[in-house]
């Protein structure tokens, strides 16, 4: 019930001196909506809550007013204003109207109003195109006389409450409705709401300046004008972080722009789930780095205005274009696709060269438009905000063909019902970055997004790629072994500085020397040559004796990169530093009688020699306690303090201590690893004014896999943890091996003999175990187990293609009487019958599998319409219509069986199951032998 409060404009003018008029009121009523989510409604405890209502309560505490919240539908809050029942109205939009009836305030928040489109209405892109649908709005809302200007042809279906126009949405009496910037979670029907009609979905009408409304005399006006002022600009942008932002409260959940009509790269299933290849990448993201994600659906323009807002924290992927927002920042080069040209099958321009005069179309965002523009000259460019206005100017006649993403092209063109038209344009293929964006402000984030992409490894990033791609060559991951694509403007900055100056240690082997010959050789020579032929990049080597004059030379940039560089205080002045070159393993060096060093406890008190630039020098006296450091030049001056016993270990790399323990020079000295000290990797310095070659280097670093790290490791490096021994006793010791091994070898042939006759019979027994643990035994046919495998694996390659599937789940009518009639065993045989007249309805590829007792269920792949699944349904109904000869007579039997189809009814295999289990039931009540979708709109 509305409680009803003596204006304070009232008690007011109950004084006769007029110093009180301006006096601060101890209070204020104020009226505001309770269902205008977010910025005011009443929560589930019926306490008012949004942004307006934290903004009234800020402005209470700060002059120290109490505020006292008067909540009600939105045309009562007006009728209270307009009886003079509350001092104020909190919130409303501004009309010329409102301005002549009230004196209106600025809150300085602009809100904005938008039409919620159904999901369905796929060619609705702009307002113009909602002129034969009827569209709903709440009566006295500001939203009435914005439609009748911008949509006057429009039907208006008004509504008293907005509950009442959602529950007129959800029963499908509306295709759309008015609203402002999001959809009430509150709503008893948010998610089915939010689902038919998509936040991608909404069409913007006008951004509307929110005003407070008080009566035109009230005596209140300049003190309400100075309060509104007051309100700081942090404070505001505080309210619209907490309000306006899709986090729901969830602070710790790092949200994510998603550009709808992107699939395979990233979309929105119909039942609301992202879904795509770049979706999954930020996953395996969010595992690596254990951090929550949620994924906020919109279309890209809006997605970059919620980021510029900083309503969102990063987009998972988009082109980053030259005019890209000042406010905005790449983070991390995430993904390449390929665009190709599109044309229709009738055009006169079905090759293009640097010739061809042709017009054509390019998007909005796109990113390659120089290149192709320096590919064909005499062509004529126009950007287009979407695909439906570019083959809308195609047909028209505007333009004669369009750039467009390889992997998009087609699924959008089929939904528009024009793939059969257009044909793509062969070798016109560009490749185009896609990169995360956050804001500029939000430095801390893209580091955080560039270290956890860091430690995916390539083949975890080719596997995801593979399950969205099936194409080789429009692949970007599983490309990165043969040649690494590039983007044109990096290919262009390559050719731009080439050839780049490498500096390298002459002295460092296996890492980096120079050979017997005056060659540069070592692990950086074969990652550097790698890089160049990968990256078709110009390197030129220049060996260094001492490795401060190659840091000196990059900060005078008379180098370009350094490889095996760590990053100690000061460097990042100087250098900007690529993803990990090298990892460093930590071994001590001691004389081959000292103790046996397993961890770094045992270094306590002892007195360690380690070179100068690794950065555990400095750490090393933090880690183990007491330890007395010896900084070195190098290795071979450690080695020289161990022999002249001035130190008692030499702390080096696994690597470097192994090829110096090689040397002739080097006798009686041994290695120990030791695992618990920390692995520093080592990076690739580049100068910092080569930013761009930061990110081709990391592209090339990434490409060299686990697999061609250890075939340079094993080239270059020999493990000898022990080593000195005197060469007699080498050699006495091999004699002892080999004839203890030609003693066991004569054992172990025999052996293998009785062993490769048991394998082979355990082989045998596997496969039959495998078998019947798959496998129904009466049957034979897949059972649950396999057949829920089945579908899990149809459903991978069918979300790929963005493919149809159905699950038919059949359960016999009239299966029980013949059980009790004629016995178990005529039961058996005539399950034994079914499961071939079934296997007898489907295709090889398709899947019989008995679920248990007498119910089957049938998985029918890669169909074109959804009838496809009742033209099996009706077939098995037919052919059982029909009398069933078994060994002692004839037997009918009927069948009831549920459809459910994907991806319109699930997306998971246990959903799919439920939803034509479900119908099954429903075809039973109808009558038996009959079958039954989840929607009844099927032929």
């Amino acid at each position: 019930m509305i409680r009803h409060f003596l204006p304070f404009a009232a008690l007011l003018m109950c004084f006769a001196v007029s110093a009180y008029a301006t006096a601060k009121p101890e209070k204020l009523t104020i009226a505001l909506s309770s269902d205008t989510y977010p910025y005011m409604f009443t929560d589930e405890q019926g306490q008012p809550d949004g942004l307006i209502v934290d903004y009234w309560r800020a402005i209470g505490k700060e002059q120290q007013i109490s505020i006292d919240f008067i909540m009600a539908d939105w045309p009562q809050t007006v009728a209270l204003l307009n009886k003079g029942e509350v001092d104020l109205h909190g919130g409303m939009a501004y009309t010329e109207q409102r301005a002549q009836e009230y004196a209106l305030q600025s809150l300085n928040i602009t809100i904005y109003s938008n039409v919620f489109v159904h999901r369905d209405l796929i060619r609705v892109q702009n307002l113009a195109d909602l002129t034969p649908y009827v569209v709903g709005v709440v009566e006295n809302s500001s939203h009435v006389p914005t439609l009748a200007r911008l949509l006057p042809k429009a039907p208006l279906r008004e509504f008293a409450a907005v509950s009442q126009m959602y529950d007129a949405a959800i029963a499908g009496e509306l295709k759309a409705f008015a609203g402002l910037d999001r959809l009430p979670p509150r709503y008893h029907a948010y998610r089915e709401l939010d689902n038919l009609f998509p936040l991608y979905k909404k069409i913007p009408l006008q951004g509307i300046q929110l005003m407070l409304a008080a009566p035109a005399n009230s005596s209140l006006n300049p003190l309400l004008q100075q309060y509104s002022s007051a309100v700081s600009v942090q404070t505001l942008n505080e309210l619209e972080r907490k309000w306006l932002s899709f986090s729901g409260g969830k602070d710790d959940t790092l949200l994510l722009g998603l550009s709808v009509m992107n699939q395979p790269y990233m979309q929105v299933s119909a039942q609301g789930e992202a879904t795509g290849l770049l979706v999954d990448l930020w996953r395996l993201w969010s595992e690596k780095t254990g951090t929550s994600i949620a994924f906020v659906p919109d279309s890209s323009v809006n997605s970059l205005a919620s980021l510029t807002n900083q309503r969102i924290d990063a987009h998972i992927g988009l082109p980053a274009m030259t005019n890209l927002n000042s406010q905005l920042a790449k983070a991390y080069h995430l993904y390449s696709f390929s665009a190709s040209y599109y044309t229709l099958r009738t055009s006169n321009y079905q090759q293009l060269d640097s010739n061809s005069t042709a017009r054509i179309g390019v998007f909005n965002l796109s990113t390659y438009l120089p290149e192709v523009q320096q590919q064909y000259p005499a062509a004529t460019f126009s950007r287009y905000p979407s695909l439906e206005a570019m083959t809308s100017a195609v047909l028209a006649g505007e333009i004669d063909g369009f750039f467009g993403a390889d992997l998009v092209m087609e699924a959008r063109l089929k939904q528009f019902n024009l793939w059969e038209d257009f044909i793509v344009v062969p070798a016109t293929r560009v490749f185009a970055p896609l990169h995360v964006l956050v804001h500029q402000d939000n430095s801390e984030l893209a580091a955080k997004i560039t270290e956890g992409f860091n430690q995916i490894s390539l083949p975890e990033l080719i596997q995801i790629e593979q399950k969205w791609i099936s194409a080789p060559e429009l692949g970007y991951f599983s490309d990165f072994k043969n040649r690494i694509p590039l983007s044109s403007e990096e290919q262009v900055w390559l050719r731009q500085h080439s050839p780049l100056r490498v500096g390298l240690i002459s002295n460092w082997p296996p890492m980096e020397f120079v050979d017997k010959d005056g060659n540069v050789a070592g692990v950086s020579h074969e990652i550097l040559q790698i890089l160049a032929k990968r990256l078709t990049i110009q390197f030129e080597l220049r060996p260094y004796d001492n490795f401060e004059d190659i840091l000196l030379d990059l900060a005078n940039r008379n180098l370009d990169l350094v490889a095996n560089v760590s990053t100690k205080d000061g460097r990042e002045h100087f250098a900007r530093f690529t993803e990990p070159f090298w990892s460093v393993r930590w071994a001590v060096i001691s004389h081959i009688n000292s103790e046996n060093i397993s961890s770094s406890a045992q270094l306590r008190g002892k007195r360690i020699a380690i070179f100068r630039d690794y950065q555990l020098a400095n750490d090393l006296a933090q880690i183990v306690a007491e330890v007395e450091v010896t900084i070195i030049k190098d290795l071979s001056d450690g080695i020289r303090l161990l022999q002249e016993n001035r130190v008692d270990f030499v702390l080096d790399s696994i690597e470097a201590g192994s090829s110096a323990l090689k040397r002739a020079n080097v006798i009686n000295l041994r290695m120990q690893v030791i695992d618990d000290l920390p692995e520093y990797p080592s990076l690739v310095a580049v100068r910092s004014d080569y930013q761009p070659l930061v990110a081709i280097l990391n592209k090339g670093l990434r490409s060299i896999g686990e697999t061609e790290r250890q075939q340079i490791y094993q080239q270059w490096f020999d493990f000898e943890i022990t080593q000195g021994i005197d060469r007699k006793r080498v050699r006495q010791i091999i004699w002892q091996v080999a004839a203890i091994t030609l003693l066991f070898l004569s054992v172990f042939v025999i052996w293998n003999l009785f062993l490769r006759r048991e394998v082979t019979l355990r082989r045998a027994a596997e496969e039959k175990m495998r078998f019947m643990a798959t496998h129904d035994d009466l049957t034979g046919l897949p059972n649950r187990s396999l057949l829920k495998e089945r579908m899990d694996q149809a459903l991978m390659q069918h979300s790929r293609h963005n493919e149809m599937l159905a699950v038919l789940f059949i359960d016999l009518d009239g299966f029980k009487g013949v059980n009790d009639s004629h016995g178990h065993d005529a039961g058996d045989e005539l399950l034994l019958k079914l499961s071939g007249l079934l296997q007898a309805c489907i295709r090889k590829s398709d899947t019989v599998a008995r679920f248990g007792g007498d119910e089957f269920v049938v998985l029918l792949t890669a169909l074109l319409h959804r009838d496809d699944a009742a033209i099996v349904a009706e077939k098995i109904l037919v052919k059982l219509s029909q009398p069933l000869q078994l060994s002692f007579g004839q037997v009918m039997v009927g069948a009831s069986i549920g459809i459910a189809i994907y991806p319109h009814d699930a997306t998971s295999s246990t959903g799919l199951l439920k939803q034509a289990d479900k119908q099954m039931y429903l075809a039973k009540q109808r009558g038996k032998n009959d079958y039954s979708f989840t929607e009844r709109e099927f032929s």
